[in-house]
Formats: C-alpha cells, structure tokens, sequence
C-alpha cells in the first residue's frame, strides 16, 4: 500500500482552527451587542422611571390645587417639595421627583429615575405653569330666570359699569343680556321692552309686540317672531330648534336646526355678506320673492343671483352652540350640585346653618312711624321714637361664619377677627313713614321670616356702606316705600352695596312694587320674582321666574361679574397646571428636602418603568 504523507490532516486542523476564530469572533460580538442591549434596557427603564416621576407629581399637584384654589407656585415647592417611589419588576428601580421655581416663575418637576440599584441613571425636568383658579361670579347677566322669563311692558334691559360711575353718567353697552337655565324655560318679550344684549333660552324665545334685541337670540328650542315692522333683531339668530319670522328684519342671519318659516314681510339684511343668509336642517316654508339671497356662489364655481331661500344650497345642518342648562344628560351634570346652574350658592343646603346662628337674637323687629333706626356692624339702635308709644330695641352684633363671605372680607371695625358680625330676626318690617340708615360698614342680616318695607319708608345705604340680607320667607318691597343707595356698586370690600338672598320657595316670593328706583343684587333661585310699577332695578336680578311688567327695566351693573361672593358659589374654574415643555439632563443626585419641606412617598406601582 502506498504510504500516506499527512497533508489532509493538516489542512483539516487549518480550517478547524479558522472556523474557531470565526466563532470567537462572532461569540465576542455576540456578546458586545448582549451588553449594548443590557445598557440600552437598562437605561430606558431609568428613563422610564424618571417620566413616571413626573406623572405621578403633576398628577399629586394637579389635585392639590384643585382642592385649594389658592395655592401658589412657592407653596406647591414648599408643601409637595419631593416624590419618591419605586417601579414593579424589583426593589432595583426608583424615581425621586423634586420641586423647584425657575427665574421664569415656572413650576419644575426634575425627575431622576434609577435602575440596578443606580447602575443605570436617567434625569428628566418637565415645566409646569401653574394658571390660578378663577371663582366665576353668578351675576354675569341682568336678567336670569331659571324656569322663565315674561318681560312686557316698557321697561329697558341694559347694562353700565358702576365702577365707571352711575348709570346716568356711563356709557351703556349691549350686556344686558337674559337668559333661562333649566329645562325648556322660554322667554318672551312683549310691549315694547328692549333689550340691549343677547337673549339665550333652553326653551322658546318669543319676540311679542315691538319689543328689539339689540344683540343675538340663542335658542335650544325655537325661536318665534310675532308681526311686526323694523328691525327685531339686531344681530343674529341661533336656534336647536325650528325659527319661525311673521314680520320685521333681522339684521345679522339665521341658524336653525329644525324648520324654518318666513311670513310676507320679514327679512333677513346679512350685512356682513355671510355665505349663507340662512341654513335650516329641516323643511322650509318661504312664500315672497323677497326671500332670496342676493347672490350665490355654488360649489362648482357657478355664481348665481337672487336665490330663494327654498334651494337645496341653504338645507344643511348648522353648528349652533347649546344654551347651558340643568340636564342629567349633560357632560358637565354633576350629581352632586344637580341644581348648581340655577343655585350655585345652594341655598337650601346652606341656609339652615347661616340663620342657625343668630338663634339667640331671633324675634320679629319694626320699626314704624316717625321712627329712625340706624345700623352700623356692631349695633343697631333707635335714633328717635314716636314719643314714647313705641320702641325698637337696640340690638347688638353677633359673631357667625357666612360661607359667602370666605373670599370676602366684612368692614365691621372689629380687629383681631375673621368672624362676620351679623343680626337676627324673626319678621323685618319697616313700615309707615319710619327711616332706616346702614352706615358705617358692612351690615348683614339674618331673616328667618318675611322681609317687608311699606307706607312711605324709607331704607338709606350710606356710601362706603352695604346692607346683605339672607332670608327665608318672601321680600316685599312696597309701591311707596324707597331704597336708596348713596353710591352704587361695590363697597371698598367688595361687597356689593345692597344683597338679597332668599331660600323662598313659595310663590311670588319676591316682589318689588315701587315707583322708585333701586340699586340690588337680588338672588331667589326657588321663587318667582315679579317687578312691577315703573321703579328701575339697576344690578341685577335671579329667580325661578321673571315677570317684569309696567315700565320696570333692569339696568345691569357689568362690575357684578367679578363680585367674588365665597366657597359653593358661582362657576368654579379650578386651578390648572399647563405643561409648557420637558429636556432630559445628564443625571446627578437631587438635593435632600430641607427641614418643612413636604415628602409623598407613593407607593403605587404601574407598568411604566419595567
């Protein structure tokens, strides 16, 4: 046999040898990439970590304000100043989120997330502006009527600014506006009772008599327009609902989600040359050739002259925005304050423990012919008698919590207190030709009955001074009786100068009869409130019902909206944190707390960081 020389082998261990090079190889780059991996992993659940820092202490701050509208940036550091927790896959992972103010004012969360025990480190800053609540007065219109408002009669709704001056020496703007919140509540307005400012039903709006609105008409229901000549409307026309015009002209356009209908003379001007005249989303009834639009621009391009208002181009759908309302069905509903738009401050709710506190002091007091009383804060007392036949007692202030005045605070020139001072009574009446002066500050009264000034009495609110009354049973205020407020508006406290607020909820619980004029806020949400006579309201006016007839107008003191009247009332908007950008940083360790400053420990552990 022929001899073999070995070269095979040596080529076989040669590849061998090759091939374990290229494993190695392979293994090593294996293994490079296995550890890039790891890092990479490892530093996003630090990242990770790091953000749910963030979450977790915008979502704690966010509630925080939301419970105190009166926080500031400084004391959210202060009392929140760190956040600390910890992931789910181990006790390897943790965030700690610390609190700061930036040169900007800003609020800034920096968040360092940590993993394998801070083998892995990720910092991340997010900055916050914190917006303050604001506390949204509910005298935001002259006239607001839960179930309905019945004008007629020649009185003018308007508005003016007291803080301006008196209403006979400002500028009268279109404010005055009258709306209803619950329900279908309708409006109507007959005679010739103009009104300067909008008009927004959840019912119909009746337009009656000659009586023009001198801004736009909101509708969830229907709007109807009786005969009639001129200008009816001033600016435009919203309804939910159908629109039917019998006569005169509107002057903006018209917005109908239901039918629309047109009698021979009525007219619809556009004089800002609006695309559309009129949309309807139902049928549409349009008898005289005046009912066109000048001209048209179809979709195609096409241009086409006086169109009826009948053609397929003015059929469609518009986007009317709802009246506000009471509604279960309503997102904003809220369970919990069910009636919150027609009673924000909740009268009925509070009103037990507010007259609960003058308990002791409660009788009927009178004061009556050739008598006059004065009230300061501290004392109440009979200046001059009838010769003796008959006397008011002198009464003394007494110390109580009114939650409408949290936010405001009483001029009673008692020092070291933050107590109101307040009256009590069973019955008030001031009658006959008797005279009552409020001088000297803020006056408030506790009524647990009837509130009647009649005869010839006269009621006379100081500058400088306010009366606010809280009762329980009806407010009549007589044909010859006068209230006269030295300076309208607001006191130096913020206190309008003269307040009724009344949890009646029998009829006709609110009456103003008289002949003269008066400056009032007058809160009866439960009762119907009926102005009559030629007497004028300026301020403004809440109830289930309005009837206003006569020559009574309501000239609306536009400087209420901001009357900041305490805790459960008016439209709350809460304090909100607005997230104004993020940066990660290089991580470094956070500053330990200094001594004061809050700690949330938050042990609550979500995905977010695994």
């Amino acid at each position: 046999m022929k001899q073999q020389s070995g070269f095979t082998l040596i080529k076989v261990m040669l590849m061998s040898t090759m091939a374990s090079v290229v494993v190695f190889g392979a293994l090593k780059e294996t293994v490079i990439q296995e550890r890039l991996t790891g890092n990479f992993q490892k530093d996003m659940n630090a990242r990770l970590l790091a953000e749910k820092g963030i979450f977790t202490a915008a979502k704690s701050l966010q509630t925080a304000v939301s419970n105190n509208n009166n926080l500031t940036v400084d004391e959210l550091v202060n009392q929140y100043g760190l956040h600390a927790g910890n992931g789910d896959i181990g006790d390897d992972t943790a965030y700690k989120a610390r609190l700061s103010k930036n040169v900007d004012g800003l609020l800034e969360i920096t968040s360092l997330g940590q993993r394998y025990y801070g083998d892995a480190n990720q910092q991340l800053v997010a900055r916050f502006e914190l917006k303050p609540g604001e506390v949204k007065s509910p005298f935001q219109h002259a006239v607001t009527g839960c179930k309905g408002v019945n004008l007629s009669g020649s009185g003018v709704v308007d508005s003016y600014d007291s803080s301006k001056g008196p209403y006979s020496e400002t500028n009268r703007d279109s404010s005055g506006h009258v709306n209803t919140v619950i329900g279908d509540s309708s409006v109507t307005i007959d005679g010739h009772s103009p009104i300067k400012g909008d008009i927004k039903a959840s019912g119909i709006v009746y337009l009656k008599g000659s009586s023009p609105v001198i801004g736009d008409v909101h509708s969830n229901t229907g709007v109807d327009i009786s005969w009639g000549s001129g200008v009816r409307v001033k600016g435009s026309v919203f309804s939910n609902g159908f629109y039917i015009h019998r006569g005169g002209e509107i002057d903006g356009v018209v917005r109908a989600n239901g039918n629309a209908k047109m009698e021979w003379g009525s007219k619809i001007k556009n004089p800002t040359n609006d695309p559309y005249d009129i949309m309807y989303g139902g049928t549409g009834s349009f008898p005289s050739s005046e009912h066109v639009q000048d001209s048209v621009k179809f979709s195609d391009g096409t241009v086409a002259y006086n169109v009826s208002y009948s053609n397929p181009y003015f059929k469609k759908n518009p986007e009317v925005e709802p009246v506000e309302v009471y509604d279960p069905s309503s997102p904003d509903y809220d369970p919990a304050r069910p009636n919150k738009e027609c009673d924000p401050f909740e009268l009925p709710k509070n009103m037990p423990n507010v007259i609960a506190q003058g308990e002791a002091q409660k009788r009927d007091f009178e004061v009556g012919a050739t008598q006059v009383y004065q009230f300061t804060p501290s004392i109440g007392r009979l200046l001059l008698t009838d010769n003796g036949r008959k006397k008011a007692l002198d009464l003394n202030s007494k110390a109580a919590q009114i939650y409408l005045f949290d936010n405001l605070s009483q001029q009673h020139g008692i020092s070291e207190t933050t107590e109101e001072r307040v009256f009590s009574m069973k019955n008030f009446k001031l009658y006959s030709d008797g005279k009552m002066t409020i001088a000297g500050g803020d006056v408030i009264f506790l009524v647990d009955g009837n509130f009647i000034l009649d005869g010839d009495a006269k009621l006379t609110i100081k500058d400088g001074s306010s009366l606010t009354v809280f009762t329980t049973g009806k407010v009549i205020l007589g044909a010859s009786g006068q209230v006269i407020t030295e300076k309208e508006g607001m006191t130096a406290s913020g206190i309008p100068s003269l307040n009724f607020f009344s949890s009646y909820s029998g009829r006709d619980g609110f009456q103003v009869k008289g002949a003269s004029d008066m400056y009032a806020t007058i809160y009866a949400p439960l009762t119907q409130v009926k102005l009559s006579g030629s007497g004028q309201l300026y301020g403004t006016v809440r109830g289930s019902i309005i009837n206003s007839s006569g020559g009574s107008g309501v000239h609306f003191d536009s400087a209420l909206k901001d009357v900041n009247f305490g805790s459960g009332g008016g439209s709350n908007e809460k304090p909100q944190l607005i997230f104004k950008g993020w940066a990660f940083e290089p991580a470094k360790p956070l500053p330990e707390l200094d001594a004061g400053e809050g700690e949330a420990n938050n042990s609550d552990s979500s995905n977010t960081g695994n």
